[in-house]
């Protein structure tokens, strides 16, 4: 913003003013706990994270910064822990799981993200070394000794392996308090020469607080289908699941990061197609796939042991993925049409394996759509509004990104027309006096 005082004073009320206020729930926790209370009486439960932006040219963080990153973490899992024994003090009810959750950014808990790049490419060339993954798309898909690979593979130096000891340790101290709160997590995905080290974080984090006998479970992943891994990925990721004995938990988005995957595959001199589908039909094909895939697994999990170990979360502002949803959980057995109504009434194996979810401040339509459409059993919330939080000079990256995202809005394709003008009639109202 502008060093000029009075301009600067200016900009700051409109920006606080429109767009903050639109799409952040505040700059604190506290500031967030009316809108998620206000959500809440609509059926709608939350997805909060303090907002970190990583730096995407690798630039290091002040550690005073990492620490204070690492707290705002661990107060959104005491908030919404507060708010879930307010909202169900009955948590056998909801099987643990309240719709309250904590969003986590992996790099923005690293002082540097060279650890994880190192741990990455120390992954791969493990996994290569076992003819692991030939067939597979770059960044390849979650095996047994990943781990280990990224404290001890080649190339991984002693200041890599100290940073992502310490990054296990204050997940799992992360973990350990969510599930004290009976708070769940969701890890998110970010670029590909990142992930491969994420990707085993999770795994090993999803086999301690997921697991089958050991109570509620913890973790959420998350799965990206611009990447062209996708199908494979998800379809592995249920079968290690049945395999080790936890509950699988992810949600899926389509993806952020197209233009620097794009950059940086040509950068580093890779050959053949990048990470990421070339058309926005193959994104699009991908993301209904896993909508079919999971909703298919949990549908014939429920019919054979009348439970499910499965979750998913499918996070999307697009409304044909949202129909396909809706359209399929009738299909397979997952909810039935009340005649009175008109609403599809989820089963209750099917109430707890199930979310929608939407970026906080866009799209309330769709989020409306389906909360006008189907009903969970008890009034359990089906939507999820993912809410960032911070101060508003460190959530300007955060406000641009949501631009970039979702540029549709401002070009008035398809259905971003009627976004465009709810944004804009919203942001007048809040500048008219």
């Amino acid at each position: 913003m502008s060093k000029i005082p009075i301009v600067s004073s200016i900009t700051h009320r409109f920006v606080m003013g429109t767009f903050f206020n639109q799409f952040l729930g505040g700059e604190t926790t506290e500031e967030c706990i009316p809108k998620i209370k206000a959500l809440r009486q609509e059926n709608i439960g939350t997805l909060l994270g303090y907002n970190i932006e990583a730096e995407l040219d690798g630039s290091s963080k002040d550690p005073d910064l990492i620490l204070a990153q690492t707290q705002h973490v661990f107060s959104s899992i005491e908030a919404q822990g507060t708010l879930a024994r307010e909202f169900w003090p009955n948590t056998a009810a909801t099987g643990g799981d309240n719709r309250c959750w904590v969003r986590i950014k992996i790099t923005g808990l690293l002082p540097h993200p060279i650890a994880l790049y190192n741990g990455s490419k120390a992954i791969l060339a493990a996994r290569g070394a076992k003819g692991l993954d030939e067939n597979v798309p770059y960044p390849g898909l979650p095996h047994d000794g990943d781990w280990d690979a990224a404290l001890n593979g080649q190339g991984v130096t002693r200041s890599d392996r100290e940073q992502l000891l310490r990054l296990r340790a204050t997940m799992e101290a992360i973990a350990g308090k969510a599930r004290d709160n009976n708070v769940r997590i969701v890890i998110d995905a970010e670029q590909t020469w990142y992930q491969p080290v994420i990707d085993a974080l999770t795994d090993e984090l999803m086999q301690k607080y997921n697991a089958l006998d050991g109570g509620p479970a913890t973790c959420i992943a998350s799965f990206q289908a611009y990447l062209r891994r996708y199908p494979q990925l998800l379809d592995q990721q249920i079968q290690r699941a049945e395999e080790k004995g936890y509950k699988l938990l992810f949600k899926q988005v389509r993806g952020a990061y197209m233009v620097t995957e794009a950059e940086r595959w040509e950068k580093e001199g890779h050959k053949g197609p990048g990470p990421v589908w070339s058309t926005k039909e193959e994104t699009d094909a991908s993301y209904n796939y896993g909508i079919e895939k999971a909703l298919s697994t949990i549908g014939e999990q429920a019919r054979q042991t009348g439970a499910s170990r499965l979750g998913a979360v499918f996070a999307t502002h697009n409304s044909i993925s949202i129909d396909l949803g809706i359209r399929l959980l009738e299909n397979y057995g997952l909810a039935k049409r009340q005649e009175e109504s008109g609403k599809l009434l989820l089963s209750k194996e099917a109430a707890g394996s199930i979310a929608f979810a939407q970026l906080y401040g866009m799209k309330d339509d769709l989020t409306n759509k389906i909360t006008g459409s189907i009903e969970a059993p008890g009034g359990f919330a089906l939507v999820v509004k993912s809410m960032s939080y911070g101060d508003l000079r460190e959530c300007l990256p955060f406000l641009a990104r949501r631009a970039t995202e979702n540029k549709a809005v401002l070009e008035g394709r398809g259905g971003a027309v009627a976004e465009r003008i709810r944004l804009g009639r919203e942001i007048r109202r809040r500048l008219t006096p």
